[in-house]
């Protein structure tokens, strides 16, 4: 059964069945038809042939059309590298960005752009510092001389968060939720390039000691 919202996609069709000739041609609107396509729910099959026609067409403009802008030529690269819903929030603001200021001329609120960037900017500058914060909290446990078997990934613990909310009131909760990353991960590395068996067994006993009894049965 097609809801209302996979059935809008029929207008797009011809008597025959198939997407309309026009549309090969509309570079933004197979953008768009591709972007739609991919929040589709099981069953909705339309929206399955909408995804395979958009994204052969995209692919086709991209070899013959040489007559697109660089900053459409960009623009379908990105979206057919990773959807805009897929895709991580600052890294979607950051290539919009890139694109609108090659609009140039076209761009019809330059004042708004300048605004973006110089709000991305801020934040960017937020983040750095709240990860240099936590490169001195690692640094202050000797963190590197005291796991020397331990993976490096304070940067990438840092970005799983950042993942899930970037704006900058949720600070402390950034810092402290990659802290933990860091600490599981440690522990990770621990248990499967570091400690013996038997090593491994007293660890996960001490943290059974240490954790909530409903904890316990959630984690470990």
């Amino acid at each position: 059964m097609i809801n209302c919202y996979a059935d809008g996609f029929r207008k797009l069709k011809n008597s025959e069945g198939r997407f309309k000739e026009w549309l090969s041609r509309d570079e933004q609107g197979l953008l768009s038809l591709y972007e739609a396509a991919h929040i589709a729910f099981h069953g909705e099959d339309i929206l399955d042939e909408a995804l395979t026609f958009a994204t052969k067409n995209l692919k086709s403009i991209l070899l013959t059309n040489k007559n697109i802008s660089n900053a459409v030529q960009r623009q379908i690269d990105f979206a057919l590298f990773v959807p805009a819903w897929k895709c991580v929030p600052r890294s979607l603001a950051r290539h919009s960005l890139d694109f609108y200021s090659d609009q140039g001329a076209l761009l019809q609120n330059q004042k708004l752009l300048t605004f973006a960037k110089l709000d991305f900017n801020m934040l960017q500058s937020y983040h750095k510092q709240e990860l240099r914060e936590i490169s001195e909290w690692w640094k202050s446990i000797d963190g590197a001389t005291n796991f020397p078997y331990a993976r490096d990934r304070l940067v990438e613990c840092y970005f799983w968060i950042l993942c899930i909310y970037f704006e900058p009131e949720y600070s402390v909760a950034r810092v402290l939720n990659a802290k933990i990353y860091i600490v599981l991960t440690t522990l990770n590395d621990t248990c499967d390039n570091f400690g013996t068996y038997e090593e491994v067994q007293a660890l996960v006993k001490a943290i059974e000691r240490f954790l909530p009894h409903k904890i316990i049965y959630t984690y470990i």
